[in-house]
């Protein structure tokens, strides 16, 4: 008697539910070893795995494989129900297959099903696998989808999962194929114990439930890593990584701050953020706004301040186009400036308001008073490129100074001998006290 009729009659011979056989005892076609089918599965057998079973769907995938002669080999179990028993397997001597109700049968191998089985095979949070193991569409790695989340392998960076809002993130940056690349570790407990992160090749994701998940990378990603990354006094991102208006720039917000970087300046940690709305009755003609908010990130900055653009409004107000600001004196303001100024729609708090007009009356480039508990400044459309940073500059307590090196010039910001301009130590100061940052 063979082992496949040793093996068929502890399953209950013909009357068990393997049924009677179909085909007598062949040998598999490679030649290594023996097999019978019957009417309900089949039962292989080969010198190195004995002789096992395997039928539905799991056989049905096997098959579809190249049975035997796939990277799977022979069977090493029989199929068996999964300890919850919702589902059912068999082991080969290359890899398992598994099936459930819900996912159907899939195959997963090799140093996936490694990780897999560590993590705690179909109890564990990934749950059952959803793909066979797959080439992914860079041709570098490979991968399995699970019901909970993904475990995805390189030759270089081992197989690590992925799941939740930061797989989330991920697949909307396109997977491996984005700046991010592979994942070189599991999801993991930030050393806070409030979030959650994968670092990947390019960079990390990071989440909390307060602030979603977000990427950080490069230069950025650097910094705060070396100020003590979520426990540094920035706090977790609350943003992607993000180009600046004139695209020469880039930033990430956190929740107490954020990071700018440019060529010029490398990266630089903002302490305080002013939060700018923009309020546009005529587009300015020399310099953008855009060229404007950027000149102003990259001249904050270096005095630790964060600007958050946080809104654009057109106004219809041709009456005030052509602004009457008097002598601009702070504390000393006009009828069309408390006019202009109630215009506050989406603004809270201290946020700050720009207002661009035509042209101020008398003629000057911008003007920074501003009626009480109203934060602002009105910018006329021939401003230089440094006056909205000099104008929200005054806001924030700063007062002109007599040096053209500096954005503070009393002389004239056409004047600026040295873009970008400086913001000394103690205009930093004043901007990090200004009751419109925070």
């Amino acid at each position: 008697m063979s082992d496949i009729d040793v093996k068929y009659a502890a399953l209950g011979g013909a009357a068990g539910w393997l049924g009677p056989a179909t085909t007598p005892e062949l040998v598999a076609p490679d030649g290594i070893g023996h097999y019978r089918h019957y009417r309900s599965g089949s039962i292989y057998w080969s010198p190195a795995s004995g002789a096992h079973e395997a039928h539905g769907r799991i056989r049905d995938r096997w098959a579809a494989l190249g049975w035997e002669r796939s990277f799977l080999g022979y069977p090493v179990t029989d199929e068996t129900a999964v300890p919850g028993g919702v589902g059912r397997y068999n082991h080969f001597q290359g890899g398992s297959i598994y099936w459930s109700p819900a996912s159907d049968s899939h195959e997963v191998h090799g140093a996936i099903r490694g990780k897999w089985s560590s993590l705690g095979w179909e109890r564990s949070f990934l749950g059952y696998p959803l793909t066979d193991e797959s080439t992914t569409p860079d041709g570098i790695g490979r991968y399995n989808h699970f019901q909970g989340g993904s475990i995805y392998w390189t030759p270089t960076t081992g197989a690590h999962e992925v799941h939740g809002a930061i797989r989330g993130k991920w697949s909307s940056l396109g997977w491996e194929r984005s700046f991010l690349g592979y994942p070189l570790t599991d999801e993991s407990t930030t050393p806070d114990g409030i979030g959650r992160y994968n670092h990947f090749q390019g960079g990390s994701v990071y989440w909390t439930p307060a602030t979603g998940a977000h990427e950080v990378h490069g230069a950025i990603r650097s910094l705060w890593s070396s100020m003590g990354w979520e426990r540094s006094f920035l706090g977790y991102p609350t943003s992607d990584e993000l180009s600046t208006e004139d695209g020469t720039g880039r930033y990430s917000e956190f929740q107490h701050g954020s990071i700018y970087w440019s060529p010029a300046t490398g990266a630089l940690a903002c302490r305080e953020t002013v939060r700018l709305h923009i309020k546009c009755l005529t587009a300015p003609t020399r310099f953008s706004i855009n060229q404007m908010v950027s000149n102003m990130r990259l001249t904050y900055a270096t005095a630790q301040v964060g600007v958050k653009y946080a809104s654009f409004e057109v106004l219809n107000l041709p009456a005030l186009n052509d602004l009457d600001v008097g002598a601009c004196n702070m504390g000393n303001v006009t009828a069309e400036q408390v006019d202009l100024f109630s215009h506050r729609n989406n603004v809270t708090g201290n946020d700050v308001v720009a207002y661009f007009v035509h042209s101020t009356q008398p003629p000057f480039n911008g003007c920074a008073a501003f009626p009480a508990g109203r934060p602002g400044a009105a910018v006329a459309s021939g401003a230089s490129a440094w006056t909205l940073a000099h104008e929200i500059g005054h806001v924030l307590g700063l007062s002109h100074v007599n040096d053209n090196n500096r954005l503070m010039t009393g002389n004239g910001t056409d004047n600026i001998t040295n873009p970008p301009p400086d913001l000394i130590a103690s205009e930093s100061t004043t901007m990090l006290a200004s009751n419109s940052t925070n």
